[in-house]
This record gives C-alpha cells, structure tokens and sequence, in this order.
C-alpha cells in the first residue's frame, strides 16, 4: 500500500453544503433568526407535527399520574377480601412493567 503525501486529512476538509458552526453560533449569539440561512445554507422549518406534539404534552401532563378513582376501587375490594387476581394477570402485569408496556386499562 502507498500513501500519497499530498493528500489532505479528512478531518480538514470542510463541505462547501455544510456551514461552518462557528459562523452559526456567532449569528445566534448576536441575535440573528434562528431558521434565517446561515452562509446561503439550509434552513428548518418544523412541521404542524411539532405544534400538535406540543398540545398533547400540555394536555397529557394535566392529568394525574395517579388515577385515584381507580386505587379507591381497588383498595374498597382490597379490604373488603373480594379482590383475587388469579397468578397470571399477577405475571402478566409484572412482565408489561418490565418491558415498559405497563400501564393497565
């Protein structure tokens, strides 16, 4: 194998379709738009995807980690001896928790 002294280290060479960080960071620093092209780079533009994604979490982080109607009904049946769940909804829940499928109906 020969090795060509003329030939420059990968990590040298930048592409002329990537801007340079650098020049990014100074323009957010100094207060440039976040989605204005950088050098006549690329630009992002995020979908609706992204808004609707954002409503969700809003609503999902309003309801309670704990649903307390469900853990009243199941302590009443707890104390009152009627509560049996048979060996395998007892295994079954166990192996959807582990595998983070948890969660019950």
């Amino acid at each position: 194998m020969k090795i060509d002294p003329n030939l420059q280290p990968i990590a040298n060479l930048q592409s002329d379709a990537v801007p340079n960080t650098k020049t990014r960071n100074t323009q957010e620093a100094t207060g440039g738009a976040q989605n204005a092209p950088v050098d006549g780079g690329d630009t992002v533009l995020f979908s609706g995807a992204l808004a609707q994604v954002q409503q969700l979490t809003v609503k999902l982080q309003q309801f309670p980690e704990i649903r307390a109607d469900r853990v009243a009904a199941l302590k009443d049946r707890i104390e009152r001896g009627t509560y049996k769940p048979s060996s395998n909804d007892v295994a079954d829940a166990m192996l959807k928790d582990l595998s983070g499928r948890g969660g019950q109906s």
